[in-house]
């Protein structure tokens, strides 16, 4: 699940400060975009969002157009706030295509702010436009990345994980038992794509054992679980479950010490009676 800054408008700590501060103006041709951006200044006061958002376009499009880069880049930095905050209120009210003109308007005037890239693909995931959303999530990476924004950068390299961790891990439960070689290669086949775009964590190892067990590629499921629990960092039980398919492989391929330590390790939680029972039938072998 895409997880979007709850972070209250800090736009007014910030409103970029110098968004808030009025200008002076000292020639005719300066006055006029210089009252815009005092009108703008004043909706934003006022939370006016919209009207201000209209302002400071105007302002930010004659700032331009007469060379003050101070006053366009202030205004357009505004902007990207304003659209964000104007977007995920229509994204909470599920009017997606007029939170993606939010967002876009964001981007395009102010294109260093990740979050309206981050709230984009965040709207186009929830269109179920997942091939466009992966590509905004990449996109939010590289401009967070950019910017020094590890938050937001990490919450769409987990957007992305999350989405094909579960294709994953979906083709290797709906068959139950009789998960076959084609549902390996499913899952193999999202693990790949996932790495086209993130790191690999603990999941991905764990669901890459999986698939390599279901495949014969006993040597192969080990390693992967071992390249698992060395980067594990959640629950006990998810730590059990890698120990699981790790017993598995081993006792699979032959090492019947090792995999009698690896189902010790994996007797907790819901892992527990399966892990006792072949601790016990390898016991007696």
């Amino acid at each position: 699940m895409t997880v979007l800054s709850k972070t209250r408008i800090p736009f007014f700590a910030a409103l970029v400060i110098a968004g808030l501060i009025g200008l002076s103006s000292t020639t005719a041709t300066a006055q006029e975009y210089k009252e815009t951006y005092n009108e703008a200044r004043e909706a934003a006061l006022a939370k006016d969002y919209q009207t201000a958002l209209s302002k400071y376009v105007e302002a930010a499009d004659g700032a331009s157009a007469e060379g003050d880069d101070e006053v366009e880049r202030t205004a357009r930095r505004v902007v990207g706030q304003l659209t964000y905050i104007l977007g995920l209120a229509q994204l909470k009210a599920d009017n997606f295509d007029a939170a993606l003109g939010y967002f876009e308007q964001g981007i395009e005037y102010y294109p260093s702010n990740a979050q309206n890239y981050l709230a984009r693909a965040s709207a186009l995931k929830r269109q179920d436009k997942m091939d466009e959303a992966i590509e905004a999530f990449a996109q939010t990476i590289e401009v967070a990345t950019a910017q020094s924004d590890t938050k937001t950068a990490r919450q769409a390299e987990e957007s992305i994980r999350g989405h094909y961790i579960f294709l994953a891990s979906t083709a290797l439960s709906r068959n139950g038992a009789r998960t076959g070689a084609s549902d390996a290669d499913e899952a193999m086949g999202h693990i790949e794509m996932l790495l086209q775009y993130v790191e690999a964590d603990s999941d991905t190892y764990y669901y890459t054992a999986e698939s390599q067990k279901v495949n014969g590629q006993f040597a192969d499921a080990i390693a992967s679980a071992d390249q698992a629990l060395a980067i594990h960092r959640g629950s006990r039980t998810d730590k059990a479950k890698i120990y699981f398919v790790k017993g598995e492989a081993l006792m699979n391929s032959g090492d019947i010490g090792g995999a009698k330590e690896a189902f010790r390790n994996a007797a907790y939680g819901n892992y527990r009676a399966s892990a006792e029972h072949y601790i016990e039938t390898l016991g007696s072998e």
